[in-house]
């Protein structure tokens, strides 16, 4: 028995979707952007990106790290993600990113939006991606109260926020995905410190 013409067409049209929808995951652009990496045996150092996709990134870094090295990334206007190093040639470094299907999805918008950002003159609007150090978070605390902060300053590792609560050292915190604890209080608010991936893994898991 043979297909109906119009269930055949819906089937070609729903493959070519999803063909579309898995080049767009590993489409990479070039984009010249600063930003900063974490990993653990290393701490935290600047970078520079030379081009990125949802599935992984080239960056320029003086430091040689060892492949297989996971680090935590902060690209300027892109945001924090998760990967390991698979190869390095000198200064430069491969790194295959960590993420769902979803997350990649979300990536994959942030790089398209930031890729045409300068070359078509879009501005800054509530819709495209939030530059870090910009904008404001919603803070929840172990005791359930929440704080509105505006954000100072945001690195891999950690954030700066300005508000009048102050809320105790040490006391654990969640601020959207990321899960960490107060660092430090400032003259204008405070600073936290993220979990690691893994602890904030974890933690997301058993929430």
């Amino acid at each position: 028995m043979h297909d109906e013409p119009g269930r055949l067409d819906r089937r070609k049209i729903k493959i070519a979707a999803r063909g579309a929808q898995e080049r767009r995951r590993h489409a990479r652009v070039p984009l010249q952007l600063h930003g900063r990496f974490w990993s653990e045996a290393n701490g935290e150092h600047a970078c520079r990106l030379i081009d990125i996709s949802p599935g992984g990134a080239r960056i320029l870094a003086r430091l040689s790290m060892r492949e297989g090295t996971r680090i935590v990334l902060m690209i300027t206007s892109i945001g924090r993600i998760e990967g390991q190093i698979v190869r390095q040639d000198g200064d430069e470094m491969s790194v295959r990113f960590n993420a769902p299907l979803r997350k990649r999805d979300k990536l994959a918008d942030a790089i398209t939006w930031r890729f045409n950002k300068d070359r078509l003159g879009l501005d800054e609007d509530r819709t495209a991606p939030r530059k870090p150090g910009r904008g404001r978070a919603r803070i929840l605390l172990a005791d359930g109260v929440v704080i509105q902060a505006n954000v100072v300053d945001v690195s891999v590792t950690g954030a700066a926020f300005e508000c009048l609560e102050r809320p105790r050292v040490g006391e654990s915190l969640r601020v959207g995905e990321m899960s960490g604890r107060v660092a430090r209080i400032l003259d204008n608010g405070f600073a936290v410190v993220f979990d690691p991936p893994e602890a904030s893994a974890s933690g997301h898991e058993a929430a």
